[in-house]
Parts: C-alpha cells; sequence; structure tokens
C-alpha cells in the first residue's frame, strides 16, 4: 500500500505540464501559483479546521516557503515555457538530485543499482532533449533544475518538521501561507509584463481544468504525498518522483502531439523499465536499517 500511495501523487503531478500547457498559456506563472497553493490549503482547512500554534509557525513558513512559494514558481516559470512533453523529459534528473543531496546532507550512500539507473535514466532524457528541440530558454532550464532541487530539499525538511506538526496541519498552512507569499509576486509579475492575460479563468473548460489542478493535482495528490514522506527514504522518493515526468512524456506526445520519433518513443519506453526494475529491486531487499532510513 505505501509503494501504492508514494507512486499516486507523481502520476497524478505528471499531468500538470499539460494542463498548464494546454489552458493556461499566457498566465503569469506565480499569479497560477497563487491559484494552484491557496484554494486548495482553504480547501484543507475547511474539510478538517485546525490551526497552528505560536511555537509551529517558523517550521510551518520554512516548510510552505520552500515547498509551495519556490517550488510552485520556478516550476510554472518552466512549464509556461517549454512544452510539456520537454518538462517531463528534464525532470528525469530527479532521481540524480535526490542522490546528490542525500549524500551530502545525510552521508547515505545509495545502492549500485540506484546509481546507475538514475545516470542511464538522465543519459536517455538528455538524448531526448538535445534531439527533441534545442531552442529552449536557458532560463527555462535552470527554473527546472532549481525547482526538482527545492522538491528533495524541501521533502527533507518537510520530514524533519512532521516530527512535531500533524501532517494534515502542516499540510494545510503550508499551502495556505505558502500561497501568501506568492501572491506580492504575482501582483509584481503582472504588472511588470503587459503580455499576461486576466488570472482569472475565462472559460466553462478553463475553470474545469483548474478544478482539476486546485482538488486533485494539489489538494488530494499533496495530502497522499506528504502523507507517506515519513514512509520512505529520500532516495526512493526520488525515484518514485520519475512516474511524474514518464507520464508527462507519455500525455506531451498522445494528447498535446509533442513530435517524438520511433526511436524516442523507445527510449522512453526504456526509461519506464529501468524504474520498473529497479522499485522491483529495492523492494525485494531486507529491510533498511535505521541508519539507512531518514528518520526525524
Amino acid at each position: 500500500m505505501r509503494i501504492f500511495l508514494a507512486m499516486l501523487a507523481p502520476l497524478l503531478w505528471g499531468t500538470t505540464y499539460v494542463v498548464v500547457s494546454n489552458y493556461f498559456t499566457h498566465w503569469s506563472p506565480f499569479a497560477l501559483a497563487v491559484w494552484r497553493a491557496l484554494p486548495a490549503g482553504l480547501l484543507l482547512l475547511a474539510l478538517k479546521p485546525t490551526f497552528p500554534k505560536m511555537h509551529e509557525l517558523l517550521g510551518i513558513l520554512i516548510v510552505g516557503f520552500l515547498n509551495i512559494t519556490l517550488f510552485f514558481g520556478m516550476l510554472f516559470n518552466s512549464a509556461l515555457h517549454m512544452p510539456s512533453a520537454l518538462v517531463g523529459v528534464g525532470m528525469m534528473a530527479l532521481p540524480v538530485i535526490g542522490v546528490l543531496v542525500v549524500g551530502v546532507i545525510h552521508h547515505q550512500k545509495p545502492s549500485w543499482l540506484q546509481i546507475t539507473s538514475a545516470l542511464l535514466l538522465v543519459a536517455c532524457a538528455g538524448y531526448l532533449f538535445i534531439t527533441n528541440n534545442p531552442h529552449i530558454s536557458v532560463s527555462a532550464i535552470l527554473f527546472l533544475l532549481g525547482a526538482m532541487t527545492t522538491l528533495i530539499t524541501g521533502s527533507i525538511v518537510t520530514k524533519h518538521i512532521m516530527k512535531s506538526i500533524h501532517w494534515w496541519k502542516l499540510l494545510t498552512w503550508k499551502l495556505i501561507f505558502g500561497g501568501l507569499m506568492l501572491a506580492p509576486l504575482a501582483w509584481w509579475d503582472i504588472h511588470s509584463h503587459t503580455n499576461y492575460v486576466s488570472p482569472i479563468p475565462s472559460t466553462l473548460m478553463q475553470w474545469g481544468a483548474m478544478f482539476w489542478l486546485v482538488v486533485a493535482l494539489t489538494s488530494l495528490a499533496y495530502s497522499v504525498y506528504v502523507y507517506t514522506i515519513p514512509l520512505i527514504t529520500t532516495t526512493e522518493l526520488s525515484f518514485f518522483g520519475t512516474f511524474n515526468p514518464i507520464l508527462a512524456m507519455i500525455l506531451g506526445a498522445t494528447l498535446v502531439s509533442d513530435a517524438f520519433s520511433e526511436k524516442q518513443i523507445i527510449i522512453m519506453a526504456v526509461m519506464v523499465l529501468i524504474n520498473l526494475a529497479t522499485q522491483y529491486y529495492e523492494s525485494r531487499k531486507p529491510k533498511a536499517s535505521p541508519d539507512a532510513v531518514i528518520e526525524y
């Protein structure tokens, strides 16, 4: 069950880039980030009212800044300026970033198979990125790398904060505080760029896409994600996260019609097999010792 729950959120998030590229082009990325965070946090608050105590505020604010303000801001700055399939291709660097962060912060050595599969995934993704569309801005790539680094770092910090704060309260208020911190950035961004459209959905389809973004991709997906963080290691988290870009590439190639050759499609299939094989092998290993599992 923990494996299924850990994979559910990345699979839902894999639809983010298709939704953004189809329905929210020419939006301010910060305004879209506010829409995704704040209503979702208020929805969770309405479902189960819970309020932070004074000594909990600093921890919630830190998590909200990392996981929502920084991550959402950088993610949408990349997703709105890059084809959805290429966002998925770029996100294949997540396992390597996870391995590096874990190695630097926790001195936790991943298995040889995890290192090998991570390098293979990034090599395949690099080939797809280069051969698909070379005309991508450097800033979009840097925003994507920053979003992935923030995702892993924020997960580690969240694990620490969850020692003393219930996960529902932490999730609810990190979304609310993160959305509030994004609001002035959205105001500044809209008033600094005259080419952005109004940050209010204008059609029924756009309202439906916003509902999916807020309810499914944030309220539901983040509830599952935060709940499973203490149940898995950070390295496992980074590998489960590869289902996000895999689905993004598949949807980009089918629904959005991003062009892929037969060779590129085969490479995507290889990525899926590498990821699944790694998870199967790791799941059959003996239970990790307390030192191998990051506990806080």
